[in-house]
């Protein structure tokens, strides 16, 4: 039985009692009486409708104070809120979407339940709500999450507390063999995916990285592991793991790539190349520059894809975090965004360094001949270049010819030592001539000097050119490579 207040201006000791209690109460709470006027208003629900004292309340009708709008701003008359049914009918109403009036004006979203309490002057409302702005603001950001995660082709993983799975999108549920995610949610993520080694053995959770970097809100990276699809197969994956706050407590986020058909098609590729060499009775220079080029772009691959990639993957997820924590925890909010400006740049560097044993910018925009004279400026000696070419090669003549001047000009400063050389690029009767001179110690023979040497013929060789060596011995040394080009290239 609810307890009863006495008429507003003669509290007796229950009301006092009653207020007392309301008082300590941290839910925000109002009483209004049989005629819908406040009678008491505890200190939260004070703060959470903006008002700094009772008396500014006391007496004056609740509904037209703080409920007389609706969410799009239009009247919401008394008679069809359902917070009068409760006076009226003396039933318990339960609202989980509503939005009442703060003093400002302002409007923000709510959940309330509204009881009958006996009143000497009849049966008034007990009111307790909640302000749902916040958890609002998090459902909103969480779809949100879950919107920009099911759009994105890499699968992602986040795991709550206990290392179960809280959340997977689409490419993770169908990666892992499953049909929906419904399947693994809530379930133990490593005793369900990670249980078992590549051999088979088991894998216990004590010895599992991925399982004590989240029990320890670390970032961990890991470009050699695997994972147990549905059906027991093993699947080689590459991973990034971040820590990832939830409501209920620090979980983790995890995006992870199988390379299973990426390392299958590099096989194919390597076996694809070494036949093709082999039954074309190509030299053994070519085969080396093949082999070469396939091992640096299978390399080039993994270290775009587990390199830069996963930081600037986990970069993402750490700043979209330290924006939701920007309002409620700013000193976790600007921890986590200097964390994700650190692996911004950790990507970029790594970006940076991949780009520069590529392909320079320069001989692409410019040419050849600039992109020479760019490379000597910053050699330690004097370097005349010669560059006789009414027209541009094709690329992959022009990166060829690019490296081998790079190469042969690097041996001079390195052994030859070398004060001045000599750059000449001419074309003439569909035949390309480069030749670097140097005023070194000379001496170099094909076979000497490590694979220097066997480097620049192997790349010359791969053009179906010829490189040609003199260099007696302190007489410096003179590099010449012939390359055959087509018609339209050639004076």
């Amino acid at each position: 039985m609810p307890r009863a207040l006495r008429p507003s201006g003669t509290p007796g000791m229950e009301e006092l009692e009653l207020a007392a209690i309301l008082d300590c109460v941290a839910l925000p709470v109002w009483v209004v009486d049989h005629d819908g006027r406040v009678l008491f208003l505890n200190p939260a629900g004070l703060a959470a409708l903006g008002y700094d004292d009772l008396d500014e309340l006391r007496g004056r009708p609740g509904h037209d104070t703080i409920h007389y709008l609706r969410r799009d701003g239009s009247p919401f008359p008394a008679e069809e809120c359902p917070m009068t049914r409760v006076r009226g009918m003396g039933v318990t109403v339960r609202e989980s979407d509503d939005w009442f009036i703060r003093r400002d004006g302002s409007m923000f979203p709510v959940s309330y339940t509204s009881t009958p309490i006996d009143l000497p002057g009849g049966q008034g409302a007990v009111v307790a709500f909640q302000d749902m702005t916040e958890q609002r603001e998090a459902e909103q950001a969480l779809r949100e999450r879950e919107t920009i995660l099911a759009s994105v082709d890499q699968p992602v993983w986040v795991l709550d507390e206990h290392g179960d799975f809280h959340y997977l999108n689409p490419a993770a549920v169908t990666a892992l063999g499953y049909d929906d995610a419904a399947e693994l949610l809530g379930r133990p993520a490593h005793a369900t995916v990670h249980y078992k080694r590549p051999d088979g053995s088991p894998y216990p959770v004590e010895e599992c990285t991925l399982a004590q970097a989240r029990m320890r809100g670390e970032t961990l990276h890991e470009h050699d592991d695997c994972l147990v699809r549905k059906d027991g197969s093993i699947m080689p994956v590459t991973f990034s793991m971040s820590p990832f706050e939830l409501v209920d407590g620090l979980g983790s986020v995890t995006a992870f790539s199988d390379v299973e058909e990426r390392r299958r098609a590099e096989r194919v590729a390597r076996e694809r190349d070494v036949a093709e060499a082999r039954a074309e009775e190509l030299q053994a220079a070519r085969r080396r520059v093949i082999e070469a080029a396939d091992a640096a772009r299978a390399r080039l691959e993994r270290d775009l894809h587990d390199g830069a990639q996963q930081e600037f993957v986990s970069a993402v997820m750490t700043l979209r975090l330290a924006e939701r924590l920007l309002a409620t925890d700013p000193e976790r909010a600007r921890a986590l965004r200097q964390s994700s400006i650190e692996l911004a740049q950790d990507g970029l560097a790594e970006l940076r360094r991949l780009a520069a044993g590529i392909h320079p910018g320069v001989l692409t925009d410019r040419g050849l001949g600039k992109a020479i004279q760019a490379l000597t400026a910053r050699l330690p000696l004097v370097v005349e270049i010669e560059e006789e070419l009414p027209e541009r090669l094709p690329a992959p003549v022009e990166a060829s010819v690019y490296f081998f001047v790079s190469e042969a000009l690097t041996n001079a400063v390195k052994h030859a030592r070398a004060a001045e050389a000599r750059v000449r690029i001419a074309a003439v009767d569909h035949e390309l001539t480069v030749e670097v001179a140097d005023d070194g110690v000379g001496g170099a023979q094909p076979g000497s000097g490590g694979s220097g040497i066997r480097g620049l013929g192997d790349r010359v060789g791969a053009l179906d050119g010829a490189l040609e060596l003199h260099s007696p011995p302190g007489g410096g040394t003179l590099l010449r490579a012939r390359i055959p080009l087509p018609a339209q290239n050639s004076v």
